[in-house]
């Protein structure tokens, strides 16, 4: 008998909870019904262009990132476009118009200056990134502490795995951690199992099938609370999240590099 020590125990707790929550909350929504309901101060903007299908530019000059969705990306620089990068983009000039509005996130801007929020369609302040993932579109992300769409984005994304929408109809494949090379960067869904997890001053790094690091900042402990990692090794894992290729890297770990920010970007798989 496989007995679960009490972090692997926490861990799936957690993801069943999602699961069920997330099931149970589609159930419950009458056809059509929003999952992710507006915050009550919201900001008006107005679309100059859609970048992509998770960035806009606006008339007043500021360029938005969603909050909590990744959307395939426009091949640029010669670079082809990934499966559903343009239908995406379509698809929020056509949910949006061009009058919006703005939940600016408690984080209001990521490294690149762009302002980050939830993106509302004025005139019945219907959710974008609800749209998007419903539509498989994208796949929900998690990163703190903008984190008040949570539940809703994950079940708008359990509904498009459920009818295998877009993205969940096998064109964007699960990476197997131990084939990963130096062609695969940027977002990645990846599958593994956990070969070692090991502890710096600033983190703690998981190392799947000795090929991917993930990287937990200990900044971000308390969004894991309850869950003992240091027990999930022999553990098999899917995670999603930008991968890095660290060329030029230590050879006693792995090129790969991955961070992780929250409990929701991990799935504990069940075989």
């Amino acid at each position: 008998m496989n007995k679960k020590a009490p972090g692997q125990l926490w861990l799936g707790v957690f993801v069943c909870a999602f699961l069920f929550l997330g099931q149970l909350s589609l159930a419950m929504a009458a056809p059509g019904r929003a999952l992710c309901s507006p915050p009550a101060n919201l900001e008006a903007a107005r679309l100059d262009s859609v970048v992509d299908g998770d960035t806009l530019r606006l008339t007043d000059g500021r360029m938005v990132r969603l909050i909590g969705v990744n959307t395939p990306e426009i091949g640029r620089d010669g670079k082809p476009h990934e499966p559903f990068a343009v239908e995406a983009a379509k698809a929020v000039e056509r949910f949006l118009g061009r009058d919006l509005l703005l939940a600016v996130g408690q984080e209001a801007t990521d490294r690149h200056g762009r302002t980050l929020a939830a993106v509302y369609r004025a005139r019945d302040r219907g959710h974008l990134g609800e749209y998007l993932l419903l539509q498989g579109l994208g796949w929900h992300i998690v990163v703190p502490p903008n984190v008040s769409d949570l539940s809703c984005l994950q079940q708008a994304e359990g509904e498009a795995r459920k009818r295998r929408r877009g993205v969940w109809n096998e064109v964007a494949p699960l990476l197997k951690a131990s084939e990963l090379d130096k062609r695969h960067r940027g977002f990645q869904r990846v599958t593994g199992t956990v070969s070692r997890v090991d502890s710096s001053r600033s983190a703690i790094w998981v190392e799947i099938d000795r090929n991917l690091s993930l990287r937990l900042s200990k900044r971000d402990l308390p969004w894991f609370s309850g869950i003992d990692i240091e027990s999930l090794a022999g553990e098999k894992l899917t995670v999603r999240g930008w991968l890095i290729y660290r060329s030029g890297h230590n050879p006693r770990y792995p090129a790969h590099m991955m961070s992780l920010r929250h409990p929701a970007m991990l799935e504990l798989d069940k075989d």
